[in-house]
């Protein structure tokens, strides 16, 4: 016989099902799975090896850790002590990062960006995110170019066009970060044909 547990708990705003069951004889543990909105978020295993190898298998004993693993954790979540995974972030959410002069940012050797950063769900300014831009594909480490954004969610950032190596291989990257909120543009480069 199997047993098992499956508990609805609330914290907070956040709503979690705690599902915890064991495995049977010739798989000897006991699983416990943490869910919020169907994804796991935490997951415990212990093993009843002990019991499975004493041949005789004790039910109500397997029974009383089944039940005992699933309250330690119902409690444990309850007290905030779980190291849960952080959920993804729901669609909408996050920044947008745009090249307001893509067409003409860069001139004789050296790089001009005008970039915004918005609200992918708005649309609205993002006042204050870390911009950082680099190009990859030229000689040693990329070197990074770092600004933040103004009131208006816009920022200028101005540097030398470094020498590519490869430049089949070259992109220009443009990164914003504000709070966990990422967002990434990457131009690939292309080379000029020879004339």
């Amino acid at each position: 016989m199997k047993f098992g547990f499956n508990s609805k708990v609330q914290v907070g705003p956040d709503v979690y099902d705690v599902q915890t069951e064991e495995r049977g004889a010739s798989h000897p543990f006991i699983d416990t799975l943490v869910l919020m909105q169907g994804r796991v978020v935490y997951r415990h295993r212990t093993s009843y090896e002990d019991l499975a190898a004493s041949g005789a298998m004790d039910q109500a004993i397997l029974r009383a850790r089944v039940e005992k693993q699933h309250r330690d954790i119902l409690e444990a979540l309850r007290a905030g002590v779980l190291s849960l995974e952080k959920a993804a972030p729901s669609q909408g959410a996050g920044i947008a990062v745009k090249l307001l002069n893509a067409g003409s940012w860069l001139h004789s050797g050296h790089v001009t960006l005008d970039i915004e950063v918005s609200s992918k769900g708005g649309g609205k300014p993002v006042t204050g995110a870390k911009v950082e831009v680099f190009v990859e594909g030229g000689e040693g480490a990329p070197e990074s170019y770092f600004a933040h954004t103004d009131a208006a969610g816009r920022t200028s950032l101005h540097f030398p066009f470094p020498t590519l190596v490869e430049p089949s291989m070259g992109a220009l990257v443009i990164r914003a970060q504000v709070a966990e909120a990422l967002g990434e543009l990457r131009y690939q480069l292309k080379p000029k044909p020879n004339r």
